[in-house]
């Protein structure tokens, strides 16, 4: 199959028709050599990552003394880990998608992109994907190493790599805004419930096409989130917890004040809950929660932590920091999470205001238009 539309700038009509009817890219060698090249990185990252979470003792390291020497107010409790198995499971879909004629076609993903323009520039998710696994092994491996000056610049490259796709996919995101999603979502549930009010006219009852329709619109765009967006999302917040812990254990070592080490732990607190509200709130190009979830995730592991903290920690920091610091991580979390609340809230409530305006609107028009009839049948008389 030759490429003849490599020179061919990627417009929205040619989105459109490839989501209608899927044109296997991966006929072209050079693309099929990228999805092997990506599903064998995730596969080598999930078997060597999950194998050191199971291989470790004394919690996250295979030395105690090591372990003691690492632990600060961040430090989390050790059932936080387990997110590594959801966080793998969904990249696998992402991994799966590439497989599937509804999603390998998909601009979220890249691979039709990367085929129809050639020298693409943009942070496309299927070639970041490698260097994104590369990154997180540095950093599990040099964690299990006790190189936590190298596992920090690779927590902080997974970071790099999860904003540029994220950001691609918030910017090339061809489906509508998550108000308009919960209208659809609002609309489905109406048009099951339309045929059983046999007092409405028929024109003002879904017709079942146009159901199906919803239906299938409303199934594509989540089966896009949680296979496509999710993925990047999720791992984007608790990565870059994950940063700030790495920093923490540096500077810990460097510097010996507790009541440092007490100001900087409550400022990366402060960041993170910063950020998680930013992002749940400010962005409105799609479902973006992930990255609040696996913020709030992080925050509760350090609450755990600190209701019965490590012998080191007890002995550096005293009983009101170490309080502090533990209602803080809860506080902030239930913060983010009540904030994930009322924004789904706040956009159920939008949509529905938008669809009886919209109704409204239908209404008022079609009453002008029979006034109109009426006037101009008078006229005639």
């Amino acid at each position: 199959m030759e490429m003849t539309s490599k020179s061919t700038p990627v417009t929205a009509d040619y989105i459109a028709h490839t989501e209608e009817s899927p044109v296997n890219v991966f006929e072209d060698s050079r693309i099929k050599s990228l999805r092997l090249i990506n599903a064998l990185s995730y596969a080598l990252t999930t078997v060597i990552s999950l194998g050191s979470i199971h291989t470790s003792v004394n919690d996250e390291y295979d030395d105690y003394e090591v372990w003691i020497t690492n632990q600060t107010l961040l430090s989390v409790a050790p059932y936080t880990q387990y997110i590594w198995y959801l966080l793998f499971l969904l990249q696998g879909l992402f991994i799966a998608a590439s497989f599937l004629p509804s999603l390998w076609s998909s601009e979220l993903l890249g691979y039709n992109v990367l085929a129809a323009q050639a020298g693409y520039k943009h942070s496309l998710p299927v070639v970041h994907y490698p260097a994104l696994c590369a990154s997180t092994l540095m950093m599990m491996h040099s964690a299990k190493l006790n190189l936590m000056s190298l596992a920090f610049v690779g927590s902080c490259a997974s970071t790099y790599f999860l904003v540029s796709i994220i950001k691609y996919q918030l910017d090339n995101d061809t489906t509508t805004s998550e108000e308009d999603t919960f209208g659809e979502i609002t609309k489905c549930f109406q048009g099951r419930r339309a045929p059983a009010a046999s007092t409405l006219q028929l024109d003002d009852v879904a017709s079942p096409n146009a159901i199906d329709e919803n239906n299938n619109k409303l199934k594509d765009r989540v089966q896009q989130y949680f296979f496509l967006k999710l993925p990047f999302e999720l791992y984007a917040g608790y990565n870059l917890a994950l940063n700030l812990a790495f920093l923490n254990i540096i500077i810990h070592k460097l510097i010996g004040s507790a009541v440092f080490n007490l100001v900087l732990a409550s400022a990366s607190l402060v960041f993170l809950l910063g950020v998680g509200c930013y992002v749940t709130w400010k962005e409105k190009k799609g479902l973006c929660y992930g990255i609040g979830g696996g913020l709030a995730w992080y925050m509760f592991g350090v609450f755990f932590q600190l209701i019965s903290p490590s012998n080191p920690v007890a002995m550096t920091y005293a009983e009101g920091a170490i309080a502090a610091a533990k209602y803080m991580a809860v506080i902030f979390a239930n913060i983010i999470l009540s904030t994930i609340a009322v924004r789904a809230a706040k956009n159920v409530i939008n949509a529905n205001v938008v669809n009886d305006d919209q109704m409204g609107d239908e209404n008022d028009d079609e009453e002008e238009e029979d006034e109109d009839e009426v006037s101009a049948g008078y006229a005639q008389v």
